[in-house]
């Protein structure tokens, strides 16, 4: 069977009933959610576990914005699988123009779906902008949730931003079972100089240029909120009247139970807390224990499973959850959104659906390339500063398919069990990208193929690269060592040292809550990377020792062998070329005696690539490399 016949069959097969299936637990894990497309925005759907009595119940959450949205997409998973184990469904999807969505375009128009209509017809005629357009796309999730669960009664909950858009839109709701409120932003002015602040301290560790920084309102790590968006909030007051149009609705149900997580010393928080129960007659506040951890960064954050446990207990504690849902109206629909020069598919692939990803391919004619691109870190499948998903829709308009997927333990893939819970640089992720290829050969996409990935991600195309000959193609972008030889996750030299002589590194270290054999391990390895740049005998003699002798100039022959187009990317001054001149030389003259491989650049940027005009130089190597396999797949 062709490549044509067999995308038509996948989609024909998603399109005629992807079923509400539950999320599937076994000895090898959890099951990603069931995607659905309503409208033209993708959802990601969680039935109750099989076997259970079908709650009357179900959970819509809704994301707050930026880095606070990157951080949550654990929590939310989490807690999806929480509700499933209860009996109780739940949705949890993107806005317009957020995280891993298309954009809302400014003059209205939107992407359109293709298949048959299933709620509402399929138009690309005129949407909602701003705080409407997204409080508009409540109500579409709100009725796709109450279709694929037979539930009538909907909790709404939200953290940050979705906690405001959960206040804003529960009065214009007649099924609502409670509204749970988690740290909501509550004065949008206010909101958007702290989002100022929150971005001025992730830019200036990385030393990004002052003129480089996005600052426009509302705009973090990159990520720049639609500017209609930041227009509404700067009208935004809970406190007050209603900031929006006011068909939107004025007040709540005094009847209605209301769940207020409050911040830890947020004096907002606490303000909120006393105007809302003057005007509801059930309101439950309670400590938002382990915030600061959550949203410290995908990295480095921690789970906050005493608040996770409060929330359970909450929705546990609702009449409805002792009431059985009714009947299913139909399954949950899978079809292709369409968007300028783009047709993006949710997919879920690998052992027991446990993967779940996005499928990019182009509007007009194929180049035969398709690109992998990998998650990087904890950052979920749109990239820091959504660089994944623009790479992917950059490449569909030049004729590139692309699968971006989260991983194992990241964004909205469960974790497999028995894996170590720090997954990065770690190769056990090379099975993860087998069976992303897998899935891509089961729809004649592996004619020529490319991965692409940055930092961890790096290290996984490069390592999947030498481990299977199916890749034609590599991007490495910024990987902190080509072999790993570290215990654990290092931190870099200039971390190492200004931690040193804090006093509450020392009250670790004093607790037993430092790994000292791992920490003295990573630093010694650095410092001798660090000197092997040097040409003296003695680091010559001490670089076997450091596994920099011939494996890695070995592995790249097996690649020039199979004629495997590598190129390798670093932004000037990263940590991580001293791995790689310590391979390679300073000037990296060593890469002349393998005419496959590209060594580039890219000034001004820090290791995440935060930039624009650094992920736009990213963006068009990658391109370069795609045409250049689809050339030599001509040949």
């Amino acid at each position: 069977m062709d490549a044509s016949r067999r995308r038509a069959r996948h989609e024909e097969e998603s399109v005629d009933g992807a079923g509400n299936t539950s999320v599937r637990r076994t000895k090898n894990g959890l099951s990603a959610a069931q995607p659905t497309v309503f409208g033209s925005h993708v959802g990601l759907f969680s039935a109750p576990d099989e076997g259970l009595p079908r709650r009357d119940l179900a959970v819509l959450f809704l994301s707050p914005w930026g880095m606070e949205e990157m951080c949550t997409r654990k929590l939310y998973r989490i807690l999806s699988e929480h509700f499933a184990a209860l009996g109780v469904a739940s949705l949890r999807f993107d806005y317009p123009g957020a995280a891993n969505a298309f954009d809302a375009q400014e003059d209205g128009q939107g992407p359109v779906t293709s298949g048959p209509v299933v709620s509402g017809p399929v138009t690309s005629g005129p949407v909602a902008s701003g705080l409407a357009g997204w409080i508009s796309t409540i109500g579409e999730a709100i009725a796709e949730l109450q279709a694929l669960s037979g539930s009538h009664q909907i909790v709404l909950l939200g953290q940050g931003l979705g906690g405001s858009l959960a206040y804003l839109r529960a009065p214009m709701e007649t099924e609502l079972a409670a509204l749970m409120l988690l740290g909501p932003v509550l004065k949008g002015r206010n909101y958007l100089r702290e989002l100022s602040l929150w971005s001025k301290m992730i830019d200036e560790p990385m030393h990004i240029k002052a003129e480089l920084r996005d600052t426009s309102p509302g705009a973090i790590a990159g990520l720049r909120m639609p500017e209609t968006v930041a227009t509404d909030l700067k009208s935004l007051d809970l406190s007050t009247a209603p900031p929006l149009d006011p068909s939107l609705g004025t007040a709540l149900d005094p009847a209605l139970p209301v769940f207020l997580g409050q911040r830890p010393g947020n004096h907002g928080d606490i303000a909120f807390g006393e105007i809302l129960r003057k005007s509801c007659g059930r309101l439950t506040t309670v400590d938002f224990t382990g915030y600061d951890q959550l949203v410290s960064g995908p990295l480095s954050q921690v789970m906050p499973d005493a608040f996770i446990e409060t929330v359970l207990s909450f929705v546990k504690a609702l009449p409805q959850f002792h009431s059985l849902a009714g009947q299913v109206a139909r399954p949950a629909m899978i079809r292709p959104i369409t968007y300028r020069h783009s047709r993006e598919t949710p997919v879920r692939f690998g052992d027991g659906d446990r993967f779940y990803g996005t499928l990019c391919e182009p509007v007009g004619a194929s180049i035969g390339v398709t690109a992998v691109i990998l998650s990087t870190s904890y950052d979920h499948q749109a990239g820091w500063a959504g660089s994944s998903a623009e790479m992917a829709r950059r490449l569909a308009a030049i004729g590139v398919s692309s699968l971006r997927y989260d991983a194992a333990g990241v964004g909205d893939s469960p974790p497999i069990p028995g894996r170590r819970k720090q997954i990065l640089y770690d190769d056990a992720q090379l099975a993860d990208v087998a069976a992303a290829c897998d899935f891509l050969q089961t729809l004649g996409l592996t004619d020529r193929t490319l991965i692409v990935g940055r930092c961890s991600g790096a290290y996984i195309a490069l390592r999947a690269a030498i481990a299977d000959p199916r890749w034609n193609g590599l991007v490495a972008v910024n990987p902190d060592s080509l072999l790993w030889r570290f215990k654990g996750l290092p931190r870099t030299l200039t971390a190492y040292s200004t931690e040193l002589l804090k006093r509450e590194t020392i009250r670790r270290v004093l607790a037993g809550d430092v790994d000292i054999a791992a920490v003295t391990r990573n630093i010694a390895v650095r410092l001798i990377d660090r000197a092997a740049k040097s040409a003296s005998r003695f680091v010559k003699a001490a670089v076997p020792i450091t596994r920099l002798s011939g494996r890695v100039h070995s592995e790249f022959l097996e690649l020039q062998a199979r004629s495997t187009r590598v190129v390798l990317v670093y932004a000037e001054g990263d940590e991580g070329l001293e791995r790689f001149h310590a391979h390679f030389g300073t000037r990296a003259e060593k890469l002349a005696a393998y005419g496959n491989v590209a060594f580039h650049m890219i000034p001004d940027a820090d290791h995440n690539l935060t930039p624009l005009p650094a992920r736009e130089r990213l963006f068009a190597i990658v391109e370069s490399t795609a045409r250049e396999l689809a050339v030599n797949r001509a040949i």
